[in-house]
């Protein structure tokens, strides 16, 4: 015991001590360096917005960043967007990512797909708006024309083109409606309503001898973005008493 004690104080003992703390130090730094290099860890990037970028645009500046750009889904339609325009990405940006990473986009097709019309002729104008809307198809506009079938949607036209059922229209096409309407002649202008509150525009048609009927919106705020009948510039379009569909924002 006393040898072992007289060992662990000898000098010969420190420097043992002191090159196996160095061997171990050198070891693990080689193992983290050696790692690294493996793995590419500690060579990372923060992935930028790409939303509202061309898909190519959107490529070129993954490629500046040591990133690569993957297309993840172009088969969605919006309106409001570019065709090939970034509106999703993963990851998402300002996450930390590796150098060479792939960062999913998903983008605007070119064109809406193509659906088929609905049969709605004959159909009540609930039952035909709900039908188109379950279609992706918009009403844009009702003209209402004299006719024995009172609230039956006569005719159907796309672009000057009066379709038939199981015609072929762009999803999210605006269609225009004409709905028979019985109770006399067409007597009353509609005036327009774009720009007015819901009560401005319900006293102006009341001086016009017609209703209103809100179709989206609130009637406590908002203006008219919309109605149909559209303004027919003083000419008769609507019997009396009729109502102007309005939609408020």
């Amino acid at each position: 015991m006393g040898n072992w004690w007289l060992f662990l104080k000898s000098k010969t003992f420190a420097v043992n001590a002191v090159l196996a703390l160095l061997f171990f130090i050198i070891l693990g730094i080689s193992a983290q360096t050696v790692l690294k290099w493996i793995t590419g860890f500690g060579e990372v990037v923060k992935v930028p917005d790409l939303t509202g970028m061309s898909f190519e645009d959107a490529l070129e500046k993954l490629e500046d960043q040591g990133l690569e750009g993957v297309m993840l889904d172009s088969s969605v339609y919006r309106r409001e967007l570019r065709p090939q325009e970034v509106f999703e990405q993963y990851p998402v940006a300002g996450s930390v990512v590796k150098e060479g990473r792939e960062v999913m986009l998903s983008i605007n097709r070119f064109n809406a797909e193509l659906v088929m019309l609905p049969a709605v002729l004959e159909r009540t104008l609930a039952r035909a708006e709900l039908d188109l809307r379950s279609r992706g198809l918009n009403v844009a506009e009702i003209q209402y024309v004299p006719d024995m079938t009172d609230g039956l949607v006569l005719e159907v036209e796309y672009n000057g083109r009066i379709l038939a059922a199981g015609s072929r229209v762009r999803k999210g096409a605006s269609l225009t409606l004409r709905v028979g309407m019985r109770g006399g002649n067409l007597t009353q202008a509609v005036p327009d309503l774009i720009g007015l509150s819901y009560g401005e525009a319900k006293a102006l048609l009341q001086l016009s001898g017609l209703g209103i009927e809100l179709t989206e919106g609130d009637s406590l705020q908002g203006a008219v973005q919309s109605q149909s009948p559209s303004s027919s510039n003083g000419a008769p379009a609507l019997p009396a008493q009729a109502k102007v569909r309005v939609w408020v924002k």
